[in-house]
């Protein structure tokens, strides 16, 4: 041995790659924190895939950090390194990382669990460190200082602790990446105090040609392939989480609808029921309790027919049955496979209850299973129609009443009225006084009796007792004599009176009694709401199926409220010249009721003071 052999070596840094080392310790770092967090999401097979990522991730990134910060680190002497202790270190860094997350991801967080974990995997980590030194292969001698020595080991174990608990404990990109550095930067601590108790003595005794593998090559060959690892790790993580939040907020959204739909269920004021395929039920909304009073332990698994009362017990089974075999609503159909009803149940007081019964077949639905059912109370509705109907009939009752007390005092005062008519005809013959008294009685018992007659027709329009003798009729002939026996009213009031008939106007099916009746009334209206020296145009014109005819006029005219009340029976049209008129205001709405009797329509455009225009349409009808 020479003197040379105990010649102290110093080592120097490139501090390119010292940064390049400690730039690994981070990227592993913030690679295996990201792969961790999916450790104790995950379950079976999945986690133990999470495991071994996270563990190649932080053990393998520690290895390669080491033999970078290796590779800035040199003395006037060649260096290589032993293979199998090289691939050993490696190993012992992966296995003492996954022993150290699988003491935490397979149990609880415990202070006791995370003190033990940090120590084994701290303590591998040291050994890898320190095997990787000797894999070292080179003409000089290594010494430590046993202070240094001990403060690596204890930087490794708190270095491993730190990482293990923020593995599981942080979330967030920023939080991570700050625990990254704390981490990385603790990495790189534990080995540059490693390599600051580590001393090197010249040896020309070791063989410098024993068989080992370039620093530089393995250096560069163990960086390039961690960051493709750590991207990868990285990138799988990234993306996992990224599906992980996405099936998180599909989760919470499937969470609102559902908590959605029960609080629309759970308010609804239906009760939304579903019965198996014997008709008992097994789900009843808590609407069920509010309508009939029963808690569900008295509803679930009884038949529903056992709360339907008897007189309905056939028609229930008969709807539950038809609704088993319907067949199941397809989407966008409605009605087509819906069961509908009505049964009566009694509730928990005895009471009667009305309930709609809406049934789908959904028995063959997975989720579901069973005949649902919407029942809904109308009972107050099913009341409120009873009462129409009875209100109804009492209305039609009293009307008929009406009309048949009409018939009888009309028939009780046509005779008498026909008697003074008749003797006032004899007195009027005589001369004097008496004759002419006689005249006004005549006038008055023939208005009188026109009255009469007219409340009995208006009454048997309205309750359509009217009867019409449908012949085969001459509309242009019933038209010419309407407005002849009409001419001496206008002529009086010297109120000219034109009639125009275009040719082409067929025979129609009609009662020609009560068509001339509809013409006089509506021509004794033109003239008296027209005053002196006005004029009236009647109009009738074929159509292709009947005839239209219009009686226009140049009188006062109306609003459209007036002629609202006009066509009402005994409605009266409060006009400076209507208040001057007679009449009981049935000419109007008998002419309409007329019109209609005989299937067609009567319509008035009227404006004050521009005259008013009726046109009614009457159809073929049909041959008697």
């Amino acid at each position: 041995m020479t003197v040379l052999d105990h010649l102290s070596l110093q080592g120097q840094y490139d501090f390119k790659l010292v940064a390049l080392s400690c730039a690994i310790a981070v990227f592993a770092s913030f690679a295996s924190l990201n792969l961790a967090e999916r450790i104790r999401s995950s379950s079976g097979g999945a986690r133990l895939l999470w495991l071994t990522g996270s563990a190649f991730a932080l053990g393998g990134g520690i290895w390669s950090m080491h033999f970078v910060a290796m590779l800035a680190f040199s003395m006037p002497v060649t260096i290589s390194y032993e293979f199998w202790w090289t691939l050993g270190s490696m190993l012992l860094a992966v296995l003492a990382t996954a022993g150290g997350y699988a003491l935490i991801a397979f149990g609880s967080l415990q202070p006791s669990r995370l003190l033990l974990a940090g120590v084994v995997t701290g303590t591998g980590v040291a050994v890898m460190h320190y095997a990787g030194m000797s894999a070292m292969v080179m003409q000089a001698t290594i010494a430590y200082d046993r202070a240094l020595f001990l403060l690596s080991i204890a930087i490794a174990i708190t270095a491993a602790t730190v990482a293990l608990w923020l593995s599981f404990r942080l979330e967030g990109a920023w939080h991570k990446l700050g625990a990254s550095i704390v981490m990385g930067a603790a990495i790189a601590g534990m080995h540059f105090t490693g390599m600051g108790a580590a001393s090197f003595a010249l040896c020309l005794t070791n063989d410098p040609t024993s068989a080992g593998i370039d620093a530089q090559l393995l250096a560069v060959a163990i960086a390039g392939a961690t960051f493709v690892i750590l991207s990868l790790g990285l990138s799988s993580a990234l993306f996992d989480q990224r599906m992980a939040r996405r099936a998180t907020v599909d989760a919470e959204k499937l969470m609102r609808n559902e908590r959605r739909y029960r609080s629309l269920v759970s308010n609804s004021s239906d009760i939304i029921a579903v019965l198996d395929a014997e008709g008992r039920i097994t789900y009843e909304s808590p609407s069920a309790k509010r309508i009939l009073g029963y808690d569900s332990a008295a509803l679930l698994g009884r038949p529903l027919t056992d709360f339907v009362i008897a007189e309905d017990d056939v028609v229930a089974r008969s709807l539950i049955e038809r609704l088993r075999g319907s067949r199941k609503p397809e989407a966008g159909s409605d009605d087509a496979a819906r069961i509908k009803g009505e049964i009566r149940c009694r509730n928990v007081g005895g009471e009667t209850i009305d309930l709609e019964f809406v049934g789908i077949n959904m028995l063959d639905d997975a989720d579901i299973g069973g005949l649902v059912l919407n029942l809904r109370d109308i009972t107050e509705r099913n009341r409120v129609a009873a009462e129409l109907r009875a209100a109804k009939a009492r209305a039609e009752s009293a009307n008929q009443s009406k009309t048949q007390f009409l018939a009888n005092i009309s028939h009780e005062l046509r005779t008498p009225l026909n008697a003074i008519i008749g003797f006032s005809d004899i007195i009027r013959r005589t001369d004097g006084e008496a004759g002419e008294y006689a005249t006004h009685i005549a006038d008055a018992g023939r208005r009188l009796l026109t009255v009469v007659s007219d409340v009995l027709d208006m009454s048997r329009l309205e309750s359509g007792g009217l009867i019409l003798d449908r012949r085969e009729c001459r509309i242009d002939e019933v038209l010419e004599i309407a407005v002849e026996n009409a001419r001496p009213l206008f002529d009086a009031k010297q109120q000219p009176l034109d009639l125009r008939i275009e040719p082409g106007i067929a025979d129609i099916a009609a009662d020609g009694k009560r068509l001339a009746q509809l013409f006089a009334n509506l021509l004794s209206n033109a003239s008296k709401f027209t005053p002196e020296r006005g004029r009236v145009l009647v109009m009738a014109k074929p159509l292709k199926k009947g005839v239209t005819i219009a009686i226009a006029d140049t009188g006062i005219g109306m609003t459209h409220e007036q002629i609202v009340l006009a066509c009402k029976p005994f409605g009266q049209v409060q006009g400076h010249l209507a208040r001057t008129q007679e009449g009981a205001g049935l000419g109007l709405p008998i002419a309409r009721g007329l019109t209609r009797q005989h299937g067609g329509e009567l319509h008035i455009e009227s404006r004050p003071g521009q005259g008013t225009t009726v046109v009614l349409t009457l159809p073929p009808g049909a041959a008697p």
